[in-house]
């Protein structure tokens, strides 16, 4: 049977610059930096005092959710996916009440575990710590303590923590019957996510496919989590332009949150309903490292195996590609195994390539960094304007190719490639057209 061919018909977003995809586009095309000090008694003493936080509090979050009945099942990451899918369906104009439900799936990458929101994981450590000074035993009682939790945390708290319940809540409200999916693989969750929608629609398993994913780890477990792994930069004094990926005193990532969500759809399909194209999505390829949980191989051998595998099923050669959204991260040796990569899958072309890491504006989005510059992708390739690359002031002579710097660049665009690796020597890369 013909492979199907894949398109996508709308797109939400939630980012660091705010709610909405022309807020991100205006973000993300004027160079704005996301960076904020983060000045609350829980960041006191941490190693990393900065993120790239969205400037909304839970209360301003719910607002935004249209179904105020589920907010009590959702983590802070999952109000962010509900709110980008919103935008995503109004952006695809699809009646679903005339399509089949069992030919409409979901596939999300999720990461953190929702518990862990400043409010809950707050209230839980202090019913924990409670329930210590009260005892005033030498051996705690856990099963008294626990009982306390039972007393005190909202019931529906276990759901926030379940990385599912957002696929599955984003599936009711399209009444999406197929397949419904959840990937954590950390910082590719997202790109696989939408990779694995991508097969389901090319293969002829669904017509449509909600993709995309979502993530929140800028709290006191997240950085500190991060701070443990040696992964963040730890830049204070200057933290405005402490995410700086391929500069040469680059010496860690921020922590970025948010989601994006899209449509996608089955070419025909949407032809025949009139639905708006942003673009063809021809190629994915996932693979994996098999090395280190967090290292990768000196010679980004599962890298270029994505690449590569990425543009095979695309069918394109490496110089139709005409601009890479990189994982980029701003890690002393992610931004070089990336460059060195980058080499070897396009050659002589790595040389004429654009690149640019969008995580040095709205900052590492964990398991929504893939979905996040997908939409960057698709975003550059319909208004034909490339991102930059900001803070990057001085070169690196190991990381030698032109990563776009600090200035958008407009460019003739008809092919993109979207990276991310993350830990556990996950790779997945998508390749994108015009159409």
């Amino acid at each position: 049977m013909d492979k199907r061919r894949v398109v996508i018909s709308g797109m939400g977003v939630v980012s660091p610059f705010g709610i909405g995809i022309k807020t991100f586009y205006d973000g993300i095309c004027s160079g704005s930096n996301c960076a904020t000090l983060l000045e609350e008694p829980d960041y006191k003493g941490l190693p990393t005092r900065f993120a790239a936080p969205l400037k909304a509090d839970e209360t301003e979050l719910n607002e935004h959710v249209k179904n105020k009945k589920i907010l009590k099942t959702l983590s802070r990451a999952g109000k962010m996916a509900i709110i980008a899918t919103q935008e995503a369906l109004e952006n695809a104009g699809i009646d679903f009440s005339s399509v089949n439900p069992y030919r409409v799936g979901t596939s999300m990458g999720a990461g953190g575990v929702g518990l862990w929101d400043i409010g809950h994981s707050r209230h839980l450590l202090k019913t924990l710590l409670l329930s210590i000074s009260m005892d005033g035993a030498v051996d705690f009682d856990y099963a008294s303590a626990w009982s306390k939790v039972l007393e005190n945390v909202h019931p529906f708290t276990p759901l926030c923590c379940l990385s599912n319940v957002p696929t599955a809540q984003i599936a009711i409200m399209a009444n999406a019957r197929g397949n419904c999916h959840t990937t954590t693989t950390a910082c590719t969750s997202s790109t696989q996510a939408i990779g694995e929608a991508f097969r389901q629609v090319q293969s002829g398993v669904a017509d449509i496919v909600i993709a995309g994913g979502s993530d929140s780890m800028i709290n006191p477990y997240g950085l500190v989590a991060f701070s443990m792994l040696g992964v963040l930069s730890t830049n204070n004094e200057q933290w405005n332009t402490a995410s700086r990926p391929f500069d040469r005193r680059r010496d860690g990532f921020m922590v970025g949150e948010g989601a994006a969500v899209f449509v996608l759809e089955n070419y025909e399909h949407c032809r025949k309903r009139g639905g708006d194209i942003y673009a063809e999505l021809s190629g994915y390829c996932s693979t994996n490292d098999a090395y280190r949980l967090t290292d990768e191989p000196p010679d980004g051998r599962g890298a270029i195996a994505a690449i590569r595998g990425a543009l095979d099923n695309a069918k394109c050669n490496p110089t139709d590609v005409d601009y890479v959204n990189v994982h980029g991260t701003g890690t002393k040796m992610n931004d070089k195994i990336e460059t060195i990569a980058i080499k070897s899958a396009f050659g002589d072309h790595a040389w004429k390539l654009s690149l640019s890491s969008t995580k040095s504006m709205v900052g590492h989005l964990v398991a929504a960094a893939g979905c996040i510059e997908f939409a960057a992708c698709l975003l550059a390739l319909r208004h034909q304007v490339a991102p930059p690359t900001i803070n990057y002031e001085e070169p690196d002579p190991e990381c030698d190719l032109d990563y776009i710097p600090n200035i958008a660049r407009e460019q003739k665009i008809d092919c993109v490639l979207s990276n991310s690796f993350g830990f556990g020597g996950q790779n997945a890369c998508l390749v994108i057209n015009k159409v």
